[in-house]
């Protein structure tokens, strides 16, 4: 894994919340390993998830690698915001993608890297 990959995970879609916006999907999922949960905001247009599909997500400190950027099907630019510890040794980690939000609660051995900083968001199925 390069350097800047500060997560690299294959999530489940479980639920899709397209009611609020005609182009925004609200998304959960979970982890292959059940051990982390995910809500993100995406543009439903540019790339549609389905409940129980499976997705790669990965989010990086800097695009520098053209492979990286070749393999993902979807990036997003932002900034995480907010870190905060949650129950069971876990923490929950929020990122403002221009107004598409995102939280990730996950064990802070997987989530240690993520700090207030920028980062990018690349999907790809």
């Amino acid at each position: 894994m390069s350097e800047s990959i500060l997560l690299d995970e294959i999530f489940t879609v479980t639920s899709v919340d397209k009611q609020k916006y005609q182009r925004v999907s609200r998304i959960t999922g979970t982890s292959a390993q059940n051990d982390m949960g995910l809500t993100l905001d995406i543009n439903s247009q540019l790339y549609p998830l389905e409940q129980d599909a499976t997705f790669s997500l990965q989010l990086a400190s800097n695009l520098n690698s053209q492979e990286l950027k070749d393999a993902a099907d979807y990036i997003m630019y932002g900034k995480v915001y907010r870190v905060e510890e949650a129950k069971d040794d876990k923490i929950s980690v929020f990122i403002s993608f221009g107004g598409l939000l995102m939280s990730i609660e996950g064990s802070h051995r997987k989530l240690y890297r993520l700090s207030l900083e920028h980062v990018y968001l690349l999907l790809r199925r």
